[in-house]
């Protein structure tokens, strides 16, 4: 398994230990989710873009940008519960206007000069102001969220909407970055992206559909917003440990495939996200398997939902746990191979093995001087790699091992829905997305399960359950029923047509373009 070297050097707010982030990058988030990923890389991508090397690397882990804070935006949108209070009010449009300038004059936050003047010569009433903020506001990206007004984003119509997560101080004007929902997720995709086969073709798609056309929305925003504002600093420390893997080219392809769709790109942007969902979760999965020594890829054995329990639903339960379980077991596998090298046998043969094995942990894992407090001849060498072991765990509950949980879910992969275990059970949105991104115009239904299973190691029908089958946990007929009712399913979306008894079609809703 390639684990490319550990950056030279990454700021103090770093990780106290290199272990996640040698399997993984730096870093896997489970609370930010994919349209938050989705959202990072078009900041980082639209950063590049504008330098020249957008999907470019200039060398590994070298990635440094400067990203949008459009504060002014964000408080318009987001710390603005005047609009409506004045807009109520029986005034003139002037008073109005004169109101509403005042009470963002005193309560902004982040800006050194919070004069938003600008916007009386941009707007012909002070109605139709409010009436583009309430739009804006209807699209914004999990709107519903109870996030502080700077961790809140607008719907990404285009380069004036986009921006990074900040922190601003309740009183002045001090602003920095905060990796809480921009956790480096998107830049991991980015660079994941940038090392594919396919980052040339990616670029002209993402440049001509989201930043070479006027988009009109863009416009709106650019209007509330008036002169961009950037970050001070360029935002560096994003880490990727493998120079090239499979999942980069097959996600990348898909990337394609849904730009190349004829439809307006603010649709296909959704699709994009939950197709990222879902390959970032076979990346995590996939690595894991490496760290293991296990060659076969990661399945997904989907139960589609039945109105009684069934076979299928028992082992798509437990295809859950042990996927779950994966990532944590090749963390812990990935810190024990150190007391099968020979430098963990010098050590432990040296006249002082407890300095000398504490010395190697600290440089095989970069560990930050408390995380093994030992004191010398006090512990045991096998002691320490314990307690590594127990920090190393807690760390990885925290978030890493909750990614496969949380994004699953989000992405609609799997459900609790009349059960009690949670399984895979796709839902309506995802099989959409599914046949959106591998259906040209249209495919036979036993090619589009055989598809799924060998694309995604999503299973479903019972010619790719043969394991179960010839093991004696579930029976053919189990995972044909399963077939007929993603059939049924697929059907009731518009998504599949049948000929006759024996000739089924998955068609797309939407004509795409050839991409080769």
């Amino acid at each position: 398994m390639e684990v490319l070297p550990h950056p030279v050097t990454h700021d103090d707010t770093g990780p106290q230990m290199w272990v996640d982030e040698a399997i993984w990058g730096h870093r896997l988030y489970d609370e930010q989710t994919p349209w938050l990923t989705m959202l990072e890389f078009f900041g980082v991508f639209h950063a590049e873009h504008a330098k020249g090397r957008a999907l470019r690397e200039e060398g590994m882990n070298t990635l440094s940008y400067q990203p949008q804070q459009q504060l002014r935006l964000r408080n318009i949108l987001f710390n603005n519960p005047h609009v409506d209070t004045v807009r109520a009010g029986d005034e003139s449009d002037e008073a109005m206007w004169a109101r509403w300038l005042e009470l963002m004059s005193n309560n902004a936050g982040g800006l050194d000069d919070p004069d938003f003047g600008y916007l009386r010569d941009r707007f012909e009433s002070f109605q139709d102001f409010a009436a583009i903020i309430s739009f804006l506001q209807s699209s914004a990206i999990e709107g519903g969220s109870n996030k502080r007004w700077s961790s809140k984003f607008v719907f990404p119509f285009g380069a004036n909407a986009l921006y990074e997560d900040a922190s601003v101080q309740a009183k002045g004007s001090s602003v920095s970055n905060d990796r809480r929902f921009f956790a480096r997720t998107g830049e991991i995709l980015y660079l994941m992206l940038c090392r594919s086969r396919h980052a040339d073709g990616l670029r002209e798609a993402l440049v001509e559909r989201l930043f070479g056309v006027k988009a009109p929305h863009d416009g709106l925003v650019a209007a509330l917003q008036g002169e961009t504002q950037f970050a001070r600093n360029q935002r560096a420390g994003a880490f990727l440990p493998c120079s090239a893997h499979p999942v980069f080219d097959r996600m990348a392809s898909d990337w394609l495939s849904i730009l190349g769709l004829e439809i307006p790109v603010y649709d296909a942007i959704p699709h994009l996200v939950t197709m990222t969902g879902l390959h970032l979760l076979l990346y995590q999965l996939q690595r894991a398997a490496e760290v293991m020594g296990i060659s076969e890829p990661p399945q997904f054995v989907c139960e589609i939902v039945s109105p009684k329990r069934s076979v299928v639903r028992d082992i798509s339960a437990d295809s859950f746990q042990r996927n779950n379980a994966l990532p944590q077991q090749a963390m812990e596998r990935y810190i024990m191979r150190i007391a099968e090298t020979p430098e963990w046998a010098a050590a432990l043969a040296s006249e002082e093995p407890t300095t000398n094995a504490l010395d190697l942990l600290v440089r095989e894992f970069y560990l930050a001087d408390d995380v093994l407090e030992a004191e010398e001849g006090r512990r045991a060498p096998a002691d320490l790699l314990s307690m590594l072991l127990d920090r190393a765990n807690t760390r990885h509950k925290q978030h890493v091992g909750k990614i496969h949980g949380a994004w699953a879910r989000f992405i609609g992969l799997s459900s609790r829905r009349a059960s009690r275990r949670v399984r895979y059970a796709p839902t309506d949105r995802l099989l959409k997305t599914l046949v959106v991104c591998c259906v040209e115009v249209r495919m036979e239904y036993k090619d589009f399960l055989a598809l799924l299973h060998d694309r995604y190691g999503i299973l479903v029908g019972n010619h790719q359950a043969a394991r179960f089958i010839d093991s004696g946990e579930a029976d053919k007929e189990d995972f044909s029923e399963n077939a007929r009712r993603l059939e049924d399913r697929l059907a009731s979306l518009g998504l599949l047509k049948r000929l006759s008894d024996s000739c089924a079609y998955v068609e797309s809703p939407f004509r795409k373009k050839v991409v080769q």
